[in-house]
């Protein structure tokens, strides 16, 4: 068995329990949820910004990546704004990839390495935003972009211990999703490219450096999302919503 994969065969691994993922799509929704309701109840806003879009501003009462207020010395946005959607559409579409790209991942890296990996790519989505000069995006797309990436990268240097299915699937129609997803952020105009190619980049890297088994480096992966953690503390908490 190969040490990378850690006690579990190469493959995917589909009746696998996966409750890292599962808490991390918890967590944007009730980020949603809870922004929502902060501005309802502060008089910023109706119903409607519980399902529909959420303006430039409206974002930056709750942590929104403004690129005006990240030049001020905001940096915390470029950790909170990941967690946060324009609207239910748009969360509803990084919920569904998350959860998918969390059932082929989990189970071969663990759940505290994706995290650390969305983390990672999310906030590299989110500095790449900064730095192109996009004025306003907010999502957790850059994050599962890497691990988009990520995934990528492991099938490609395991293809060959995969069943014929899953090299398949993790191979001609990965590849081929991979593609049209960067075309349509290249192509439509109301998404962030660089974003979303800031974190397939970022989720490349460190699924090239992934050597496994599952358990390794816990310490650095700590420190990541620890390191996230204190940045959201410090966002939403001490400075406010």
């Amino acid at each position: 068995m190969n040490p990378a994969f850690g006690d579990r065969p190469p493959g995917i691994a589909w009746k696998a329990p996966i409750p890292a993922t599962w808490v991390l799509v918890g967590l944007i929704v009730a980020v949603h949820l809870a922004t929502g309701i902060w501005l309802i109840s502060e008089g910023k806003a109706d119903l409607g910004v519980l399902f529909l879009q959420r303006g430039a501003h409206t974002r930056s009462l709750v942590g929104g990546q403004l690129a005006s207020l990240v030049s001020k010395g905001e940096m915390w946005r470029l950790c909170t704004s990941i967690l946060l959607h324009v609207e239910a559409f748009h969360l509803l579409t990084n919920a569904v990839g998350i959860a998918t790209l969390g059932r082929f991942l989990e189970p071969w890296i663990g759940g505290l390495r994706l995290w650390s990996w969305f983390v990672i790519a999310g906030v590299a989505g989110s500095a790449l935003t900064q730095a192109t000069g996009v004025v306003q995006s907010d999502g957790a797309s850059g994050g599962a972009f890497g691990l988009l990436g990520a995934l990528v990268v492991i099938a490609w240097r395991y293809r060959g211990e995969l069943s014929p299915e899953d090299r398949r699937l993790l191979g001609p129609v990965l590849w081929g999703f991979v593609g049209v997803n960067v075309i349509l952020s290249l192509a439509l105009p109301f998404v962030n490219a660089a974003g979303h190619l800031g974190g397939l980049i970022a989720g490349l890297l460190v699924g090239y450096g992934w050597e496994g088994p599952r358990r390794a480096g816990t310490a650095f992966h700590v420190v990541v999302v620890g390191a996230w953690a204190i940045a959201l503390a410090w966002g939403w908490v001490l400075k406010g919503m």
